[in-house]
């Protein structure tokens, strides 16, 4: 019957952590401002469109707007041109290849390029038990209402 209990106890923590951390945070900039204080955002399509857009302005060869996916990097990218420095910092499609796109010819001339995506190295990976104070309470609620059920 303990056995049973611990059981009902892990399970129910363990799905509390990964639904609760299962979304990848990227910090978001859109210049060199904004990136000295980036905000952290959880991605979904919306903040990786955006990135998308950023992408076509400034590169050739980015997918169209049918090439998604359903999980996502965080992406960060800084061009220097002869007239102008772009930085962004963003949630990005993973199947999309965003260091590998070719700059657009109005920008090519004499430019500089550092460009990445991740899903670690200061970025929260997906599918990541990350403790959380949301993740906590709710596992500490479900344990106390499973000892409930339990004992009735």
């Amino acid at each position: 019957m303990r056995n049973a209990e611990i059981l009902v106890t892990l399970a129910v923590f363990g799905f509390c952590c990964f639904t609760f951390a299962n979304s990848l945070k990227c910090y978001s900039c859109y210049s060199a401002k904004d990136c000295k204080k980036p905000s952290r955002l959880e991605c979904n399509a919306d903040a990786a469109n955006k990135t998308r857009d950023y992408l076509n302005a400034l590169y050739t060869g980015v997918p169209g707007t049918n090439f998604t996916s359903q999980s996502f990097l965080c992406m960060r990218d800084w061009l220097k041109t002869s007239s102008n420095e772009f930085i962004y910092k963003g949630c990005v499609y993973s199947n999309y290849q965003s260091c590998s796109y070719a700059v657009n010819p109005y920008y090519s001339q004499r430019h500089e390029r550092k460009c990445a995506q991740c899903n670690k190295d200061g970025c929260n990976p997906a599918a990541r038990a990350n403790g959380s104070l949301l993740t906590v309470i709710t596992t500490i609620v479900a344990t106390v209402l499973v000892k409930c059920v339990w004992r009735n």
